[in-house]
Order: C-alpha cells, then sequence, then structure tokens
C-alpha cells in the first residue's frame, strides 16, 4: 500500500473516531457578587463533559454559547441601597439589573438563546421581564432550606417530553421563592404549558398553585426555585438541555 492511500486511510479513520465523540455545550455562567451557586453550577455541567465558564456581571459582550445559565445565590446581597452606607431593603434580583451583562443578556433573549436561571437566577430574570409572574417572601417569612418532591408537567422542563408527569427530590433554599400571579395569568400559563414544574405533596413557600418553576411563551427561556444542579437525578435535567439544544 503506497503512501497516498495509509494517509487517506488514516483521516478516515480519524474522521469516524471524531464523528464518535460525544457534543459538548458551550455554557456561560453569569456570575454577580454574592452569587454562591456559581461553582456548583460550573461543576454540574463539567461533570457531563460541557465546556462550561463563568462571565463576570460587568461584561457586555458574550462569547458564542449555547445556553446561558444564571445561577442561585444572593446578587449583591439581595439588598438594594439608597445611599451606599445608609439602609437598604432586601429586594432579590434587583440590583443586579444594573449589571452590564444584562444588555447581552436582553440581546441572546431576543435572538432565542437558551437561558437558564436557579434560584436566584429566576429572581433576576423575573425581575427583568424576561419571565412572567413575580417572587415573593415565603410565606412563612422565613429562609427555607431543604429537600422537596417536584412533578415536571406542562411544557416539560426545556421541552422534553419524556419527563411530563415524573417526580423528583429537588432542594431548595431560599427566603423569597414565592411565585405569584393572578387567576387570569396562572389560565394562560396553563393554556400555554409554561408551568413546567410544581411542587408536591408539600409547598415550602407558599407560591400560587404550588408552581415551582415557569418558561416564557416561546419555550426558550427557564427559571425554577429548585436546585437541579444539586439533585441526584441531575442527569435527567442534563439530558433535556442537551436534547433541546442539539436537536
Amino acid at each position: 500500500m503506497d503512501l497516498g492511500m495509509l494517509i487517506f486511510f488514516y483521516i478516515m479513520k480519524l474522521n469516524h473516531v471524531q464523528r464518535k465523540e460525544k457534543k459538548f455545550l458551550k455554557v456561560g455562567i453569569i456570575r454577580f457578587p454574592c452569587s454562591n451557586c456559581d461553582f456548583d453550577t460550573l461543576h454540574f455541567f463539567q461533570k457531563f463533559n460541557h465546556k462550561a465558564e463563568f462571565v463576570w456581571h460587568k461584561e457586555t459582550h458574550l462569547k458564542p454559547f449555547d445556553l446561558l445559565v444564571l445561577p442561585g445565590g444572593f446578587a449583591f446581597g439581595d439588598r438594594v441601597y439608597k445611599k451606599a452606607t445608609g439602609k437598604y431593603i432586601l429586594d432579590p434580583g434587583t440590583q443586579a439589573l444594573n449589571s452590564p451583562v444584562m444588555v447581552a443578556i436582553y440581546q441572546a433573549a431576543k435572538k432565542d438563546l437558551p437561558i437558564l436561571g436557579i434560584c436566584n437566577g429566576f429572581q433576576i430574570l423575573v425581575k427583568a421581564g424576561l419571565l412572567p409572574g413575580v417572587l415573593k417572601q415565603n410565606k412563612s417569612k422565613q429562609f427555607f432550606c431543604d429537600w422537596t418532591t417536584c412533578e415536571i408537567m406542562g411544557n416539560s422542563f426545556f421541552n422534553d417530553k419524556s419527563l411530563l408527569h415524573q417526580t423528583f427530590k429537588i432542594p431548595v433554599a431560599h427566603g423569597y421563592g414565592r411565585y405569584d400571579i393572578s387567576q387570569r395569568e396562572y389560565q394562560e400559563l396553563e393554556r400555554n404549558g409554561q408551568i413546567f414544574l410544581k411542587f408536591k405533596n408539600s409547598n415550602p413557600n407558599g407560591s400560587t398553585k404550588n408552581i415551582a418553576g415557569v418558561s416564557n411563551k416561546k419555550g426558550t427561556i427557564f427559571g425554577l426555585m429548585p436546585h437541579p444542579e444539586r439533585t441526584s437525578n441531575g442527569k435527567y435535567f442534563m439530558r433535556a438541555i442537551e436534547k433541546y439544544i442539539y436537536g
């Protein structure tokens, strides 16, 4: 066999190996001051061999990511100050809206880039008007941290129909996670399949109709109070994201 044929077969073999290699997602994880679930989220995607990296809140331009994630935590300490050293109020997500990276997030949303908000990230997306509803202080007026049982419904998490009506144990940790909407708004979200996650058996925060997660009408932006990156069932949520993006 001459050298030309050897090179030809080598290239063919190399292409075959590359085709068999698993695809990976390019994930941008938005970090705000006081984000504290950023590394949990980073490790969650890295565990499934995806290329995840942090994006600092002062960035105004994003790399060509496949997915943006706003992780849990307490962006800017959940505090809003009238003066730098004065009195403050607790209003999770509000201060993050002034970060330069929000301009890039709005632009990404307009281009239908998939976006996921977890806990505080959900609060920020709601405050930004990218997801419907309002998130208020827990009905108990106390911070709640424990495992909850949740059921997948509506159009499902990242539209993965194989997850519909399955239940998962997912932890929550929040003080302002009570999702609130009017009856009319609830009926509209239900009709559109935008409510993809509900608490089952017990409601840790008093949210309307046990709502734990919603999407936008287009089904490109998803937000939830529970932490799928912390559950042992994380592979189901990851597979849903992969199928959504890979097509």
